[in-house]
């Protein structure tokens, strides 16, 4: 837990810190961004009313600082116009895309006859739904007119000012829904003289023209800060639940029971050193004592499916031990093999002295390939230990190993006895391993 809250501590910091610095990269004008048309990027070429038979005579001036178009207007067409037409890509049917921009700067001097005069300014838009690469007047007219008189320097407008002019719409039957404006496509911009102009010299210079937008909006900003906060709180909190669950599904069921054994090893311990149930030659655990304990756990061990071995001891040819030296040399040895033993045995398990030169060691909550390791550890401690006696005579043990199964504990210490026996047939000083159900012969 205290992993899972340091990472949270960090997590909130990185929040705080990735809140404060997007902010103010916002406020700081980070997120502003700008295009800005120039004869590097863009081709720019003359339209006037000679496509409908008219006269006007018209020549571009394209410079580093400006453009300049000039143009006589001869009152022939029935519409006579001239209008620089800005390319902003090679091809009429892929435009460039100024959806995510919100204004256009416009910096132009126009000079006309009449004071206050209009320029008209289209966005045209390609769109296959609509739009044909083979007629030019199929592209949408998104259309503003202002007065742009002369030195006026740049001026704003809101792409939001624009109208998708009604003859376009009317004369090429455009549905409702394609009938607003659009920049999502613009291929070509256009600067053209007024609705209304007489036979004159007019003159358009461009000196400017620029788009305005953002990466993200302000609200946009705040809104995917917030849903970061709010997906990073719920991700926590799904994570820690999960995780939180995950734990009590998986150990609380198996705590309770190892608690419930540990708390009856525990009684049962404190009821072995208040009745003070020892050999009194060995002083360690006699076989009486340890019936009513052995029923116990071997209930709850079959209960809460935790493993429990033993471990059948006897001491090899410890007859001729009393024979050679006498009983009370025999018992020294019974003292000292029994201390070893017991040094080598673990806390939680029980060692017993079940008769003459029998011992039982019970290991609960081992199964079969510990117990085996305890017991040969055991077997070559026991036969390696010097004794005090003579060169052509030494100690060894034999052992019988068994795992309880779903057996009683009578069931249970004959399998390890047989081992036992076993391993006294096969030779002595080794041991043997009784195995699940293992028929008795």
């Amino acid at each position: 837990m205290t992993g899972l809250n340091k990472w949270l501590r960090l997590l909130i910091v990185f929040l705080v810190c990735f809140t404060i610095v997007s902010y103010s990269w916002f406020l700081l004008g980070g997120a502003k961004k700008e295009y800005t048309v120039t004869p590097k990027n863009s081709t720019y070429s003359i339209i006037d009313d000679s496509s409908q038979s008219g006269a006007t005579t018209t020549t571009l001036n394209i410079s580093n600082r400006n453009v300049l178009l000039e143009c006589n207007l001869v009152n022939k067409a029935k519409w006579p116009f001239c209008e620089i037409a800005v390319a902003l890509t090679d091809a009429i049917d892929i435009g460039f895309d100024l959806s995510s921009y919100d204004s256009v700067g416009l910096d132009i001097d126009y000079t006309s006859p009449l004071e206050g005069e209009r320029i008209r300014i289209y966005l045209r838009n390609f769109d296959p739904t609509y739009s044909n690469t083979d007629d030019p007047l199929s592209l949408k007219f998104n259309a503003i007119e202002y007065t742009p008189g002369s030195n006026q320097g740049l001026q704003i407008f809101p792409l939001s000012s624009f109208q998708v002019l009604s003859w376009w719409i009317a004369e090429n039957n455009i549905p409702v829904n394609k009938s607003s404006r659009q920049f999502d496509n613009i291929s070509i911009i256009e600067i053209a003289t007024g609705s209304y102009v007489k036979e004159s010299y007019y003159a358009i210079k461009l000196n400017r023209l620029v788009f305005y937008g953002t990466w993200i909006t302000e609200s946009s900003l705040v809104k995917l800060l917030l849903l970061l906060w709010v997906v990073t709180a719920t991700i926590v909190i799904l994570i820690d639940r999960f995780v939180l669950s995950q734990k009590i599904k998986t150990s609380e069921e198996r705590s309770q029971r190892l608690r419930d054994a540990n708390r009856v090893l525990y009684n049962k311990s404190l009821k072995f050193e208040h009745l003070a149930c020892t050999d009194s030659l060995t002083r360690i655990r006699n076989r009486h004592t340890v019936i009513e304990w052995l029923e116990g756990i071997v209930l709850q061990t079959q209960l809460n499916k935790i493993p429990f071995s033993m471990i059948f001891i006897d001491l090899d040819y410890f007859k001729e031990v009393n024979d050679r030296y006498g009983h009370s040399f025999g018992d020294e040895v019974l003292i000292k093999f029994a201390a070893t033993v017991e040094g080598l045995t673990r806390c939680s398990d029980v060692f017993v002295r079940w008769g003459g030169e029998e011992f039982v060691i019970f290991c609960p909550e081992t199964n079969m390939s510990v117990a085996v390791e305890i017991a040969e550890q055991i077997r070559e401690t026991i036969m390696t230990k010097a004794w005090g006696f003579d060169q052509e005579f030494s100690l060894t043990c034999s052992l019988g190993v068994a795992e309880l199964v779903d057996e009683s504990c009578e069931d249970l210490i004959k399998r390890a006895d047989f081992a036992l026996l076993k391993a006294k047939k096969m030779g002595r000083n080794r041991i043997e391993i009784s195995w699940e159900h293992q028929q008795l012969k």
